[in-house]
């Protein structure tokens, strides 16, 4: 496949794209750079416009079949507006990052494009054979063939969490009434629905957006770094304000990096969202794999039928 590489959020090294990009082409790809990806702008790579452009080329572009993110940061926002919904829709084309992309990955399934949640252009270069990456490759090889995801390729995240709550559960040690859960997990396991949701602080800007993802019936995945406990509690606060908690299918928490507990709180980072999230009825994981650490494990964002 052709992947042209983007920055469409904060500026990076030159040499990290090219770190990545040979990694790509070691995989047996293609590897392309957008026209301002190794530029800078302040903070960003280029301007809202030109990193906008260098989306539209991409999309427009028939030999490209994947853009990639060489990084996050912050900047997506800025050009939601400014990239064609109508365009995405008729390219086709997934878009991998995370982080700052998951503003991009929202518009994405607006378009009813799938994407894919993962490791850019950094961990690509430092870390070729790490089982991120090499699960990556994997996923890029089935997507050139069947140019979908693997349906159920995102239940490895579910089985790897470190933490998984019942929703009957409650506050014990032991779940009471543990085959109405097998029969929960057996249904999910069996037709696994749409994963949606990445890091949490930009998946909150998104709320009252037209861009914001659709959650009805999804599995809500959230992730962050650096945040104090009570934004994240005010992030939690806000979801269930909106009533996001009766409309998912589950709750699933990846890794709060660098987010410490903050004494003056009460409760517990963990303890505050099996508190607000036990009340709905739905399951609950927490450490999952996902988020700004080496085990970024790639999550598909399939598209609904």
């Amino acid at each position: 496949m052709n992947i042209r590489i983007i920055s469409p959020a904060g500026s990076i090294k030159g040499k990290v794209i090219d770190l990545g990009a040979e990694t790509l082409r070691q995989w047996g790809h293609q590897a392309s750079v957008a026209a301002h990806a190794k530029g800078s702008y302040g903070r960003f790579a280029a301007t809202p416009d030109e990193r906008a452009q260098d989306i539209i080329d991409a999309l427009e572009d028939p030999e490209v079949d994947v853009l990639y993110a060489s990084r996050g940061g912050y900047g997506c926002m800025q050009i939601l507006d400014k990239l064609p919904l109508e365009l995405i829709t008729r390219a086709n084309k997934p878009i991998i990052g995370y982080s700052d992309i998951t503003a991009l990955h929202a518009l994405w399934q607006k378009a009813g494009v799938p994407s894919l949640h993962a490791h850019m252009m950094k961990h690509l270069g430092e870390e070729p054979t790490h089982v991120t990456s090499r699960t990556i490759r994997e996923l890029l090889d089935y997507f050139s063939a069947h140019h979908s995801w693997p349906a159920k390729h995102n239940l490895l995240f579910l089985k790897k969490a470190k933490l998984f709550v019942a929703p009957y559960q409650g506050w014990c040690n032991e779940d009471p009434e543990p085959e109405k859960t097998k029969a929960l997990l057996d249904e999910l396991f069996a037709a696994p629905p749409a994963m949606v949701g990445g890091n949490f602080a930009v998946l909150s800007a998104l709320h009252g957006t037209p861009f914001d993802f659709d959650y009805d019936g999804k599995l809500l995945f959230i992730e962050d770094i650096s945040e104090s406990p009570y934004k994240i509690d005010r992030m939690l606060q806000q979801l269930n304000l909106m009533g996001v908690f009766d409309r998912i299918r589950g709750l699933i928490c990846g890794q709060f990096t660098g987010c410490d507990e903050d004494p003056t709180m009460p409760v517990k980072l963990w303890d505050n969202f099996r508190d607000i999230v036990q009340s709905h009825g739905i399951p609950l994981w927490l450490g999952a794999p996902i988020g700004h650490v080496k085990e970024n494990f790639p999550v598909a964002y399939h598209i609904s039928k």
